[in-house]
């Protein structure tokens, strides 16, 4: 069972519940609720946003008592009266599972800082190692911005869909994804110089508030990218984080070619051919080969380690060597947010959830705004039996980063069928460019799950290929922390196979 959170009083739509008295109350009224109905609201309010089994449920109100079912029913009718939650909005019944207290934990990520954009830079070549260099150096400026909680960053994948080379471009994208502000500009390389020009845009109205250029020699160009930085974010507020100042100071490599070795592995890993994995984990051990010292190539070359061997599907072999070398880039580079990020991404592949789970967090207190984190958080307390906060979280990274990797719509899609969301679900799987026979099997529960057995007879024959078994996949790769997850997947693929056979 999900540790219990604190008694505290909580708002139920438009009624205040205090766990600790059991008073329900309205306008200051109290509402009467019999004892065994105080204790399973009490029970599920410390447990909002969780799927509570119908035994979890009886063990709670009735402990030493043996009852049937039709206790508990009568029970959360009681409730549902007290509430006016006749649409069981509140308290939502999720098909033989249990119950669940649809109540969710927002995350606390509001703020009121001004929202930046970072665009691609130009660089004026057709040269798709230029291009890696060009964006990776936009990259880390936009990185190294979202360390100022002064500020909003908007994520690559939505700030890089434009070009930014009319005002018009700007001001589109400054009414959709919400920026106030653009950092465009070009890069020039000859050699080892770099020539960076930069400007920064107000959005609303096309006015350019400051422009510079910078020329830097060899690895010379980490300083500039933190001037640049620095020099954005001090035309916006009046004073800079200390501490954001600090992590930011330093370089990540003395080596220029490893740098740019790892800005090629990272864009190879957002590629989508088979073989782009594989040249990423390359690029990446030769970045390490360059400075065995370079954190954040340790924690890509785990990453991509991962992704090859199959995600949670990995053997212990390549999880165990993938751990060591995440470890190893927290320990290289403690204040990078994306080795911290990585390394809850191998921790969470080992079922080491509360690990997990805290290196998520610190790569959100080294960058608060980043969507990915934001987003793979979501997913994280998902798979800790929590998903309605999950899909919060999810929604959360939807905001910032509305032109967002696939890969939301497939966490966002675990979190629906955990909470008996099939129909939204399905809907969330089919977004998806390929459907590998990963997301076909998960599409034949979801379809199963809402009696369409013929749907999904037919997505789980199109996940057979050979060596990959429906059953070990929903098993084994997809880590939820608690059985109960794992058992209500199950059900849904053994359903769609009852119907294939």
């Amino acid at each position: 069972m999900a540790t219990e959170a604190s008694a505290q009083a909580c708002r139920l739509g438009k009624f205040s519940f205090d766990p600790s008295s059991g008073a329900l109350s309205y306008d200051r009224e109290i509402i009467f609720l019999r004892p065994k109905a105080q204790v399973l609201l009490s029970h599920l309010v410390r447990n909002a946003g969780r799927v509570v089994s119908k035994s979890e449920l009886l063990d709670a109100v009735w402990p030493e008592v043996t009852v049937t079912e039709d206790s508990l029913t009568q029970c959360v009718r009681e409730i549902r009266k007290a509430l006016g939650d006749e649409a069981q909005a509140l308290v939502r019944t999720v098909s033989r599972r249990g119950y669940m207290l649809a109540v969710a934990r927002e995350p606390d990520l509001t703020t009121d800082a001004p929202a930046v954009a970072v665009l691609r830079f130009h660089h004026g070549t057709d040269d798709p190692t230029e291009t890696a260099i060009s964006d990776g150096i936009a990259e880390d400026i936009l990185n190294g911005l979202g360390r100022f909680r002064a500020v909003t960053v908007l994520a690559r994948s939505t700030s890089f869909a434009v070009s930014g080379e009319a005002a018009q471009e700007w001001r589109t994208l400054g009414e959709k994804p919400g920026a106030d502000y653009f950092v465009d500009g070009d890069i020039k390389r000859l050699g080892g110089t770099f020539d960076v020009g930069v400007r920064l845009t107000e959005a609303s109205r096309g006015v350019q508030l400051w422009s510079d250029r910078y020329l830097a020699q060899d690895t010379e160009i980490f300083s500039v990218q933190n001037e640049i930085a620095h020099r954005i974010v001090s035309r916006l507020v009046s004073r800079l984080e200390d501490a954001g100042l600090q992590r930011m100071s330093s370089k990540p490599t003395d080596s220029l070619a490893a740098y740019e070795l790892v800005l090629r592995g990272i864009a190879a890993l957002r590629g989508y051919r088979p073989q782009d994995n594989e040249d990423a984990r390359q690029l990446f051990e030769a970045a390490i080969e360059k400075d065995p010292h370079y954190g954040v190539a340790q924690s890509y070359l785990a990453l991509s380690q991962v992704i090859i061997g199959g995600y949670a599907m990995a053997s212990t072999k390549v999880l165990a060597g993938a751990l060591d070398l995440a470890l190893k880039g927290v320990t290289l580079a403690p204040e990078d947010p994306r080795c911290h990020r990585i390394l809850a991404i191998v921790r969470l592949y080992l079922r080491q959830h509360d690990a997990a789970e805290q290196h998520v967090r610190r790569s959100l207190d080294l960058n608060p705004h980043d969507a990915d984190t934001v987003c793979q958080m979501g997913y994280l307390l998902t798979m800790r039996g929590r998903p309605l906060d999950g899909l919060a979280w999810i929604d959360r990274a939807l905001r910032l980063n509305p032109i967002h990797p696939d890969w939301y719509h497939y966490d966002r899609s675990v979190a629906l069928y955990s909470i008996g969301e099939y129909r939204s679900a399905a809907t969330e799987l089919e977004r998806l460019p390929l459907l590998g026979p990963g997301a076909r099997v998960r599409l034949a529960a979801c379809y199963a799950q809402m009696g369409e057995l013929q749907i999904a007879k037919q997505h789980l024959g199109a996940a057979a290929v050979a060596g990959f078994s429906p059953l070990d996949y929903v098993k084994n790769g997809i880590v939820f922390e608690h059985a109960a997850g794992i058992e209500h997947l199950v059900e849904g693929v053994r359903k769609a196979s009852a119907q294939a056979e």
